[in-house]
């Protein structure tokens, strides 16, 4: 009896310890097994309600479980069904009429109807609400007069909805890239029952809703859970109208600032894909698994905003010797070494055929002559200079290396303070910054996504900027009577805004990321959003 139970111990023992040195199966390789993708989402999400939502990290997760009118190809950009399965477009330019899928339905299986859009247009738009984004619908008839408090009749704005299934929106004048304005966060529906439970109006901005369950949405996924600095879990919505051909079965989103914390997880198999690629690592990527490393084009403008406002900023000519002291070719090359291209103005080139202005160029002769006439020869007399950035590797990378050349050419003592990105965007509407990192990603591509920014009262303009005469331009620019001369009209509006200098572009972006081999459908997305509905997992 002792011998056998002897024999049953070894045997234990080296199943034991058989089991103990088995690779245990990664998070990657469970999910490429039950249709579970893991995201890098870069930070913290700043808010899950549409109409208030900011920054590519929200709309990240916004794009996979609400869903506009109109959806777009991630590569071409070309307008494709979402929520309405076909529109028309008048003869004259101004109506789309919209003709939503006969069996839209909510995630908790409400009907999508047309009357839908008119609530969360209406929403939207509301001065009250104050929603940073609004300026996207100023295209249609009477939009603007609305949202500025104007006229207070929603009756009389360019939407009407003849049946349930049918929504007609009218313009104020022919736009030709109006249908792409519609996959923008602020043009997403919401649910009107779930939006104004507890008595909320449309005027209040603390989207306590969000966090309600459930969180009724319209898009392929559905949201299950927020964690916060944990995750987000979405899973797939079976009352969607497309569910057939949706392939995933749940998305985890993972908030992380810090490029590198993404990158032990992506070669943990933790993540399916990062939100960025730490510099140290691209070359190496390059070299050893090129397969896993994505670089791709990216409507994306990276800037430092200038508090206008500010008793030392308040001087444009300060702004701009400090501008022109930088060496964006050198911060490109040296620093961030990922595809970028170095800014000569705010707008990407590329968009709707608009070629930006060469408005930007190192020029530390003048920056120095600026400096002297602002009263600071050689930086004396100058109190120190905080400039505000978020905690991931590139962006302090990037502030060191313009801290270093505006102490080194300019003489000026600059620190620099570390904010969550949440916290960031909270001092630009307060103006609670000196200078401070900026980032723009278009939410359409047309010129206009970036330079109707800085027009007076503009929701994510952050820079105090208000100019008359600017704002007057970009009106001028949307009456253009050609595409032509539209064009050549917002590039004479970008060069005056220039000029004034409430901003200092640094470079045109270039997106790194790395995607696992078993994610399929992952395409090049200049916008930086993702048709996760298109995305699926091979073993």
């Amino acid at each position: 009896m002792l011998l056998r139970l002897l024999r049953i111990f070894i045997i234990f023992l080296a199943l034991f310890a058989q089991l103990a040195c088995s690779k245990r199966e990664t998070t990657v390789a469970l999910g490429n097994r039950t249709g579970v993708l893991h995201v890098g989402n870069g930070a913290e999400v700043q808010s899950l309600d549409p109409h208030l939502a900011g920054g590519a990290v929200d709309h990240n997760v916004l794009c996979s479980v609400f869903e506009g009118l109109v959806t777009l190809d991630e590569e071409t950009l070309q307008p494709r069904p979402g929520a309405a399965e076909r529109w028309d477009l008048s003869a004259d330019g101004l109506t789309y009429t919209f003709h939503l899928h006969r069996h839209g339905k909510w995630s908790n299986g409400d009907p999508l109807t047309a009357r839908d859009f008119l609530y969360s247009f209406r929403r939207a738009l509301t001065p009250a609400l104050g929603s940073e984004y609004k300026d996207a619908l100023y295209p249609v008839k009477n939009a603007e007069a609305f949202a500025r408090g104007k006229i207070a009749d929603f009756g009389s704005v360019g939407f009407r909805a003849p049946d349930d299934l049918t929504l007609e929106i009218t313009l104020e004048r022919p736009t030709a890239y109006f249908l792409t304005v519609l996959r923008a966060n602020v043009c997403f529906p919401v649910h009107a029952a779930s939006v104004e439970r507890g008595g909320a109006r449309f005027d209040d901005r603390t989207a306590k809703w969000t966090r309600g369950a459930p969180l009724v949405s319209n898009g392929p996924f559905r949201f299950r859970e927020w964690k916060d600095h944990q995750h987000i879990l979405v899973e797939k919505n079976p009352h969607y109208w497309d569910a057939a051909n949706v392939r995933l079965n749940e998305i985890y989103f993972y908030p992380s600032e810090s490029t590198q914390s993404q990158e032990l997880a992506f070669r943990a198999g933790q993540l399916h894909t990062t939100w960025d690629v730490p510099l140290a690592k691209i070359d190496a990527y390059k070299k050893d698994a090129p397969a896993l490393l994505r670089v791709e084009p990216y409507i994306e403008s990276y800037f430092f905003r200038f508090n206008t406002k500010h008793r030392l900023f308040s001087d444009v000519r300060l702004r701009r010797a400090l501008s022109l002291a930088i060496d964006r070719e050198a911060i490109v090359k040296n620093v961030l070494r990922g595809g970028q291209v170095a800014a000569t103005a705010l707008t990407p080139p590329g968009l709707a055929g608009y070629t930006p202005p060469l408005a930007v160029t190192r020029d530390l002769v003048t920056a120095k002559k600026l400096l002297a006439e602002a009263g600071y020869p050689d930086g004396k007399g100058l109190p120190p200079i905080e400039l505000t950035t978020i905690s991931s590797e590139i962006n302090q990378r990037l502030a060191e290396a313009v801290q270093q050349m505006w102490r080194r050419d300019l003489g000026l003592d600059v620190t620099i303070t570390q904010k969550e990105f949440k916290v960031l965007l909270d001092t630009f509407d307060t103006l609670d910054y000196t200078i401070a990192r900026g980032r723009w990603i278009g939410e359409y591509p047309d010129p206009l996504t970036y330079l109707s920014i800085f027009t007076t009262g503009n929701g994510v303009n952050g820079t105090g900027f208000a100019d008359a005469s600017y704002d007057a331009m970009i009106e001028s620019a949307a009456r253009g009577p050609t595409p032509a001369a539209r064009l050549a009209a917002l590039q004479r509006a970008e060069t005056y805004l220039l000029a004034q200098m409430p901003i200092a572009p640094l470079y045109w972006g270039s997106r790194t990321t790395l995607v696992a081999a078993a994610v399929h459908g992952w395409k090049k997305s200049p916008l930086g959003f993702r048709n996760y509905k298109d995305v699926w997992l091979e073993k």
